[in-house]
């Protein structure tokens, strides 16, 4: 028997599983299964793993606070959910495994940009001293993707299929 889930209490669902997966995750220094969670969520169901991403930074800013990190945030992982969505027909792994470890490689180059209404070269540095950081993000995201994209993805979608689900 299908259980009916309406879109908006799966969006809350979706939002603070990225908020759990993130707090399980995070005693390791740049490591994190959202990126690709978030792949998975907007391949297999569509706006509502876009939603879901504003979801997961209000968690974020009510349990963390807000600063400009949040801003940040506010824009970066809607717009990542946002270009999944429209490149979401990609069925191979590798390709999703790239794209997740360049995700990672680009987060710090995007968390500089705020810091250009300080002066170019402060925002200039603050991204150059963070690129051994960005390259473990990026290293971190491309394996997680290789090691359990797949898996994640035929998972979601025998549920999606078994709970017989209609995405936005």
């Amino acid at each position: 028997m299908a259980v009916k889930i309406s879109h908006f209490t799966r969006i809350a669902i979706l939002g603070s599983l990225l908020y759990a997966a993130q707090a399980s995750l995070a005693f390791l220094p740049n490591i994190e299964i959202v990126t690709l969670l978030i792949v998975i969520f907007t391949k297999n169901l569509g706006k509502e793993g876009i939603y879901a991403c504003f979801v997961y930074v209000g968690i974020n800013a009510l349990i963390a606070g807000f600063g400009l990190w949040w801003l940040t945030y506010l824009v970066v992982w809607p717009l990542f959910s946002i270009l999944v969505y429209k490149i979401r027909k990609i069925n191979n792994w590798f390709i999703w495994a790239l794209i997740n470890g360049m995700f990672g490689l680009c987060f710090g180059a995007v968390f500089a940009v705020p810091y250009i209404f300080v002066s170019v070269s402060y925002a200039f540095a603050y991204w150059t001293s963070g690129i051994p950081w960005d390259i473990v993000h990026c290293a971190g995201n491309f394996f997680l993707a290789i090691l359990i994209g797949k898996i994640l993805d035929n998972t979601m979608k025998r549920i999606i299929k078994q709970l017989n689900i209609k995405t936005m």
